[in-house]
């Protein structure tokens, strides 16, 4: 995850907050006008309602981007869509609110570092590229490959052992 989207995530997670502080504010303030006026009706029950989902909504989308973006956006393009999933609940809660064009912003945001910063790591040493081009892990795995081939071939191990040992590799 590039700092441009890291950025765009945090000022859609400080909206969001500021969103959730403004609903909880208005429940607020709807319910001592109502009970000033003592008109408790059921619309105002189901005002309430309504609020307080919405707010709980808010509070889950907020909670599934700042995990989207915990451990230098691990978990940002994940199988589980914590990203995706909040995007769209911020979207269905508010269609043209602020966190959800920020949101929009990063998703058409390319993941291309044009430079790489030296405090930010993108290989693990194992999987550091080498000159030919493949990876350490790459070469580890044809090398092993090759010494099956032999023991296949000089008749030390079977063709099923052949075949576990290389889908255990593979």
């Amino acid at each position: 995850m590039n700092k441009t989207k890291y950025a765009l995530i945090i000022a859609a997670i400080v909206l969001s907050i500021c969103s959730i502080a403004f609903n909880v504010y208005m429940l607020i303030e709807y319910f001592i006008s109502a009970i000033k006026a003592g008109a408790i009706t059921s619309t105002a029950i189901f005002f309430g309602i309504y609020e307080i989902l919405g707010i709980i909504a808010y509070l889950v989308a907020t909670g599934l981007l700042i995990y989207s973006i915990a451990g230098k956006g691990r978990h940002f393009r994940g199988r589980n869509m914590y990203f995706m999933s909040a995007f769209f609940m911020i979207v269905i809660l508010n269609t043209f609110s602020v966190p959800s064009v920020l949101l929009l912003i990063t998703l058409f945001i390319p993941d291309i570092v044009w430079v790489k910063p030296h405090d930010d790591v993108y290989f693990s040493p194992k999987e550091e590229v080498e000159n030919d081009g493949r990876t350490f892990s790459e070469k580890e795995k044809a090398r092993k490959i090759e010494e099956l081939r032999r023991l296949k071939a000089e008749g030390k191990i079977t063709d099923e052992e052949f075949n576990e040992q290389l889908f255990k590799l593979l």
